[in-house]
């Protein structure tokens, strides 16, 4: 992988981000047991954990690297971390502590993990450096009284523009301004994505630059794959939004309920490849993702059927929206292991009513305790009881209401 064959060998070498770079390095020179951790925050690419492995080396840090996504539970997280705070003491005090991925503890099944991180943070003898995705993540909130941000950005085009360049001269590839400027547009500030799509030459052979609504349904109404390929090339976000945008003019569209069934199973393909591709950081997979769908969805709706159009719900709410349906399963997930159902019976037959008795400020409570459930979802408990509530006396008055007319 060139990503890894271009790695920085020191922070020198890094581009982007030198703030951010000078904050960490200054922030464990001053560091003090005791202290607070250190929380990078920043998208994917932004050259946090590469921040990291270079300020370790540079400082003579061992350095002990988790993964909070990777530690599903409390227990797990609890294993992993307080054997590396254990082991400090063998190498005399210089060893860092870097838990990565801290915003990928969301919707895990035990909610201890973010309690035991700060009071893990308050008694490590060695520092603790932190790093997540998302800036506005309830895990990134919570983490904020045990911890200071550093923020990464992402990368402006001309230092994305010079690396791909200097790569691209070390491995004697004529590429035209032009196709460096796609790979540039369609990295949109990840360095480490940009370096994927050179090496797989992917934004190189799109045609046209089209906007995502354009390239999705110039995809469906595509006359054979071949085209169907280029539209789909010519798409300019992110492989994850151009499935998501395709998923949404699958589900909304009118088609027979077989073709409809069929294109999801290929959308589920696409899903699962790009599940794999992000574990491993395998970018070479990227060029299947694609063909897969302009072979395999395009017989299903390439005649037609199938529309997108820009929803008019703002991303921002559909995000909410979504995380929302996330808590509730969560919920679910726990109440139906109390009480010996599914997750799915318990969010479909018995949630509403949970909802509607949480109402009562001691069954919430109650239900609260047994679920052992954190703050963050005890106040969407509350919140979602109260929507209920106004529900349920908004139908009883409308109800009440068509009675009285019919009577008179």
């Amino acid at each position: 992988m060139w990503t890894d064959k271009y790695r920085p060998d020191s922070l020198e070498e890094m581009v982007g981000n030198d703030e951010g770079r000078t904050k960490l390095l200054l922030w464990l020179k001053k560091w003090k047991p005791g202290g607070r951790a250190a929380l990078l925050v920043g998208p994917p690419g932004t050259g946090k954990t590469t921040t990291v492995h270079l300020a370790a080396e540079r400082l003579g840090l061992q350095l002990v690297e988790l993964n909070a996504s990777d530690s599903r539970t409390k227990d797990k997280l609890t294993k992993k971390m307080g054997e590396a705070i254990a082991t400090t003491s063998l190498f005399g005090g210089s060893t860092l502590i870097f838990l990565d991925e801290v915003d990928g503890l969301a919707g895990r099944a035990d909610y201890g993990a973010i309690d035991f991180i700060r009071t893990a943070v308050r008694s490590s003898e060695s520092p603790v450096v932190m790093a997540a995705n998302n800036p506005d993540s309830d895990e990134v909130r919570k983490l904020g009284s045990v911890s200071s941000k550093i923020e990464f950005r992402r990368a402006e085009p001309e230092i994305v523009e010079r690396r791909l360049e200097k790569i691209a001269e070390m491995e004697g590839i004529r590429m035209g301004k032009e196709e460096l400027s796609k790979i540039v547009i369609a990295a949109n500030g990840d360095i480490r994505s940009a370096i994927n799509f050179l090496q797989a030459g992917l934004p190189a052979q799109k045609d046209e630059e089209m906007t995502a609504s354009q390239a999705v349904n110039a995809f469906f109404d595509a006359g054979d794959e071949k085209a169907a390929l280029r539209a789909l090339r010519s798409y300019p976000g992110q492989p994850r939004d151009k499935i998501r945008d395709i998923f949404t003019a699958v589900v909304r569209s009118r088609v027979h309920e077989e073709r409809k069934a069929a294109s999801l199973e290929v959308l589920s393909n696409a899903d699962v490849l790009m599940g794999r591709i992000m574990r491993g950081r395998d970018w070479r997979l990227l060029r299947y993702l694609d063909p897969m769908l302009a072979y395999g969805l395009w017989k299903s709706l390439g005649d037609g059927g199938a529309k997108y159009t820009q929803d008019a719900v703002p991303w921002p709410l559909q995000l909410r929206i979504w995380n929302d349906s996330r808590k509730l399963k969560d919920i679910a997930s726990l109440a139906g292991r109390r009480l010996g159902i599914s997750q799915k019976g318990a969010l479909v037959e018995d949630m509403p009513y949970l909802l509607l008795l949480c109402g009562d400020r001691r069954f919430r409570e109650e239900l609260v305790r047994s679920l052992d459930l954190e703050e963050n979802f005890a106040m969407f408990v509350a919140k979602e009881a109260g929507r209920t509530r106004r529900r349920q006396l908004l139908d009883w008055a409308g109800k009440a209401s068509s009675v009285s007319f019919q009577s008179e």
